[in-house]
Formats: structure tokens, C-alpha cells, sequence
């Protein structure tokens, strides 16, 4: 996930899509990185990626440091087009790339652009329904086999499938990649496997009480307070702070803080996402996580 620096609109007019399909074509072969999926929206672009031996953040920044020089050029300014920094989520294709390449494609239809995916002539939905025919730089073999051994039965279970609902909790861990390669999305085994050449451990898993001691110390509430029914905007930040740091940081999924607050999946979700958009120009809110990032991090020092 690349976006334009401060939301702003990265693709004013054909040319300038044509231009990152480009230059995206030549870092793909260049770096030996797979596309499966893509769509690019007027500020931002997702993409499905394979990558090899060579680090994602090689094509990601070929692509963003081009496209900014061109763009910058062609309209006579300076400064950045795009985010300092990539969005990234490391998916275990077995278990997740359907759902990978789904939400990719649904995405101007949750933004309402459109409701039939299409309609939209900037992703690879109609590659995979067949409507038109994948550019050099499309590999859509792998998405489509996931659906069916043949053509015609893996289209038409494609199609079916882009016509169910995605389950929230997964749109919620597909919307917010860590900067960089720093989530991943997978089982537990995966999730080891990839740590382990990475050289790394799995991080101590915080249960959910402390966790939510933490937030209402923080907040200079009560725990109590956090899991009765109040709806006072103070309690509702505390506990969409909770759900985010622990889905975040501890390993924790979203509906195990729908269950433990007793609150409906979807509403916990937009708590979520409406903290997660305030902490980017909230002050209070950033001194906040802060400081429970920080007693976080001498927990799993002790």
C-alpha cells in the first residue's frame, strides 16, 4: 500500500497511470518480483506482490523516487508525492491470497466510486473475470488457480466469490500494514516459520487484561469502567485504543476484544478505524499509545 503524502491525489490523468505501470513493469523485472493483484486509486495503490531474494523495499522505492521526479517535473514542484514510508502486510498465500486479491479489488466499491468492480478500469478484477486480457506484468495464473483447475470454473468461482462479504476482522488486518514488512498474516506456524528466518522470536503475547489495566491507567479510568456499557466518548477511545495496540502489538485479533467488551464486530471495527485516523494528527492520542507502547516493551524486557 503506497499513499500520497498527506492524502493527496497521486494521479491526476491517464498518462500519469500509464507512467507507474511503466516504470512498476520495469522494477518488476528488474528486482524479480511478482504482481498478482493490483488497484491504483486516484491517492493510493495496492498491490499484491511475490517477492524473492531481493527485499520489497528495492521496488518501492525505485517506484515511489521515479514517479515523484517525474510527477514533481511534469508539474513544476518540489517535495514528495508519496508517504516517507510503504504499507506492507506479509500474507500467507495459501491461506489468504483469495481474500488478498478480493479486497484489493473491492476497493473503489468500499469507497464508493462504484458498486460492480467492473466498472472500475484500474485493477485487475476484470483480468481475473475475464473481461480483458492481463498486460505482460499481470500474473494472474496463481489468483485464478485458487478458485479452479480450469479456466471457465475458476472464473466463474472468482466471481461468485467477489460476491460475498469479507469477514470484518480481516478487512480490519488487511487495511493496516505496519510500515514496511512489519505484520504478518498467516497461522501460527506461519507466522513462526517467517520469524525464524528472519531471525527472530515471536513476541510475548500480552493477555487482554493487563493489557486493558495498561490503557485504563493511561486514560485514568477504571478497567471496570472499559468493559461496563457506558458510552462516553473517553470509555469508547479506551477501548478502541486496546483493540488496536493488541491487535498491533500483542498478537490479538479484533473479535477477541468485540467478545471481551461485548460490543457487535462492526462497531468495534469503526472505533477502531476512526481512532487510527484521529492518531494521525491527534497529539494527545500519539502521547497516549506512546506511553503504552512503552510499558509494552518493559514487560517483555522483564
Amino acid at each position: 500500500m503506497l499513499r500520497g503524502n498527506a492524502r493527496q491525489t497521486v494521479f491526476h490523468q491517464d498518462a500519469e497511470y500509464r507512467y507507474f505501470e511503466e516504470i512498476l513493469a520495469q522494477g518488476l523485472e528488474q528486482y524479480a518480483i511478482v504482481l498478482h493483484a493490483y488497484c491504483w486509486m486516484k491517492n493510493h495503490v495496492h498491490m499484491a506482490l511475490q517477492v524473492q531474494d531481493i527485499p520489497l523495499s528495492k521496488l518501492m522505492q525505485n517506484i515511489s523516487q521515479r514517479y515523484t521526479q517525474w510527477s514533481n517535473k511534469r508539474y513544476d514542484r518540489v517535495g514528495h508525492v508519496f508517504q516517507g514510508r510503504y504499507k506492507a502486510v506479509l500474507v500467507d498465500s495459501d491461506a489468504y491470497l483469495t481474500e488478498l486479491i478480493r479486497y484489493i479489488h473491492l476497493n473503489p466499491v468500499r469507497s464508493k466510486i462504484i458498486t460492480d468492480p467492473l466498472d472500475y478500469p484500474l485493477s485487475s478484477h476484470a483480468a481475473y473475470a475475464g473481461k480483458t486480457r492481463p498486460p505482460d506484468w499481470l500474473h494472474i495464473d496463481r489468483g485464478l488457480r485458487q478458485f479452479g483447475k480450469t479456466e471457465p470454473v475458476a472464473r466463474a468461482a472468482y466471481l461468485h466469490f467477489m460476491g460475498q462479504a469479507s469477514k470484518e476482522e480481516l478487512l480490519e488486518q488487511l487495511r493496516h500494514g505496519s510500515s514496511t514488512e512489519g505484520r504478518i498474516l498467516g497461522n501460527e506456524d506461519f507466522i513462526k516459520n517467517v520469524l525464524r528466518e528472519k531471525n527472530e522470536a515471536m513476541p510475548a503475547q500480552i493477555a487482554i487484561d493487563p493489557l486493558v489495566e495498561m490503557v485504563a491507567g493511561v486514560y485514568q479510568v477504571s478497567p471496570r469502567e472499559m468493559t461496563n456499557a457506558g458510552r462516553a466518548r473517553h470509555l469508547a477511545e479506551a477501548r478502541a485504543m486496546t483493540a488496536l495496540i493488541g491487535m498491533d502489538h500483542c498478537g490479538h485479533m479484533l473479535s477477541d476484544f468485540a467478545r471481551f467488551f461485548n460490543r457487535d464486530m462492526s462497531a468495534m471495527s469503526k472505533l477502531v478505524k476512526a481512532v487510527r485516523r484521529r492518531l494521525e494528527t491527534n497529539r494527545s492520542m500519539q502521547e497516549k499509545m506512546a506511553q503504552i507502547q512503552d510499558q509494552i516493551t518493559t514487560i517483555r524486557k522483564a
